[in-house]
């Protein structure tokens, strides 16, 4: 009966989507054509069309359950793959095709019609590190069907000369008629039932003790606000910038907190430039995955805050701090009180979720900000060469969601010998993206001079 049910975190993304938060994840590959043309729109849609069945984990769209009930289903889609790619016009520079792109960041798809779109911009022109012309394919995604984790295996069903189907760790199936009622009324029926045992287990597990010597990961403080933590607007900016993978490794120090010591810097002196403060508690929102655990469904993902530690001005002392303090949130999203506490929420009637997440809360008051930015980073590690009708791929990127009151994120996405740095802003806020991004590129610089 319920083999097709979403579970209750990737129907939480349903349910914040439906609030009018913007919780889609975009992702995207570069293909470069060197001497040769550009493939056409025309050739790229076939193209795709002809991996149907690759694609098939991905033909499915979200059924709601009867009165919000219990938590929405996977469904059928039988729509043609075809019907899903939007070919945007040829010969786009740069800079045109980015900020088309960060308008797909402000047209959320609704699941229960479409819960994936593939935006084919072709023949752009002047996309730094390539010889050619670029072909640039952006996967628009539900974030209740995929997360970071199926990346790499999404790029290989996308553009493998011999594909295999996109494997979504932890995907239900999806069901040609979800049987509704059924989960219903045995939902309904247990709604009094897993009230009480949620707070009977909420009691138990704020009065278990974090044992000595381990860190107790729950606690995250209010950060200090700044021109980042207010309600953000519709509109969307979206910058890019691919730089050499081995200009960003440095001994000792892993790449995400070399990546994060370049935020810090570049943010610090983004608040130097406007005569804005910059906090002593610079932080950042950073995602961390969680293999494995079955009650996340599809999006096995935590995140946590990392101090970025801009009082440290020595910057080879500053990545160390920032490294350590990664290092020592690392290990939070997957705790035994986490873990602990993901279960029994997991428990809560579907109602109780879509009261919390289906609304978004009023921006006044404003609420405490936990952190300044959000970084999500992931290794595209694929042992198969990607290519697009005789395209060679370049690089890749992706982008987390904005959140409500956290107006600027970034992400990394090492694929190749390539490390792509991508930002997502709110213009009216982040009034000037491209300074902010050659403050970054300044940053990482500095930082490989260093290694």
């Amino acid at each position: 009966m319920r083999e097709s049910q979403l579970m209750a975190n990737d129907a939480a993304f349903f349910y914040l989507a439906r609030s009018g938060r913007m919780t889609d994840w975009p992702m995207w590959w570069v293909f470069d054509s060197g001497d040769g043309p550009a493939p056409t729109g025309e050739q790229v849609t076939e193209y795709f069309g002809a991996r149907a069945a690759a694609l098939e984990p991905l033909r499915r769209r979200i059924v709601e359950a009867p009165g919000g009930l219990t938590h929405p289903f996977w469904a059928i889609d039988d729509s043609s793959i075809e019907s899903h790619v939007v070919t945007h016009p040829d010969g786009l520079d740069w800079a045109a095709c980015q900020d088309r792109m960060a308008k797909v960041l402000t047209e959320p798809l609704d699941a229960r019609v479409c819960a994936w779109r593939l935006h084919v911009f072709p023949g752009v022109r002047g996309i730094g590190t390539l010889s050619g012309a670029g072909t640039v394919v952006m996967m628009h995604t539900s974030h209740a069907l995929l997360a970071g984790p199926a990346m790499t295996s999404l790029g290989e069903a996308l553009f493998a000369a011999d594909p295999a189907p996109v494997r979504i760790e932890g995907q239900p199936s999806a069901a040609r008629h979800p049987r509704l009622w059924p989960a219903v009324v045995a939902d309904a029926i247990r709604i009094p039932w897993r009230t009480v045992r949620f707070l009977a287990g909420a009691r138990a597990l704020s009065r278990r003790t974090v044992p000595e010597g381990e860190a107790d990961w729950s606690v995250i403080s209010a950060r200090t606000r700044t021109v980042l933590n207010q309600r953000i607007g519709p509109d969307r900016a979206l910058r890019t910038v691919p730089l050499d993978l081995a200009s960003v490794r440095t001994p000792g120090v892993t790449v995400t907190a070399i990546g994060l010591t370049a935020i810090s810097l570049a943010l610090q002196r983004y608040f130097d430039e406007h005569t804005l403060p910059c906090p002593e508690d610079l932080s950042a929102f950073v995602t961390i995955a969680i293999p494995g655990e079955q009650v996340l469904g599809v999006n096995r993902i935590g995140a946590d805050v990392v101090d970025l530690h801009p009082g440290e001005t020595d910057i080879a002392a500053r990545a160390r701090a920032v490294d350590e303090t990664l290092r020592a949130r690392r290990g939070s999203a997957s705790s035994p009180r986490e873990l602990a506490r993901l279960q029994l929420i997991d428990g809560l009637p579907s109602r109780t979720y879509r009261t919390k997440f289906g609304t978004l809360p009023p921006a006044d008051p404003p609420p405490l900000p936990p952190a300044h930015t959000i970084l999500t980073s992931i290794r595209c590690d694929s042992d198969t060469a990607l290519s697009l009708l005789d395209s060679r791929f370049r690089f890749a990127g992706m982008l987390p969601p904005v959140y409500p009151d956290i107006a600027l994120a970034h992400s990394f996405v090492g694929a190749g010998d390539v490390f792509a740095v991508s930002v997502a802003c709110d213009p009216a806020i982040v009034t000037d993206p491209d300074v902010y991004c050659d403050l970054l590129r300044k940053a990482f610089a500095e930082l490989a001079a260093l290694a």
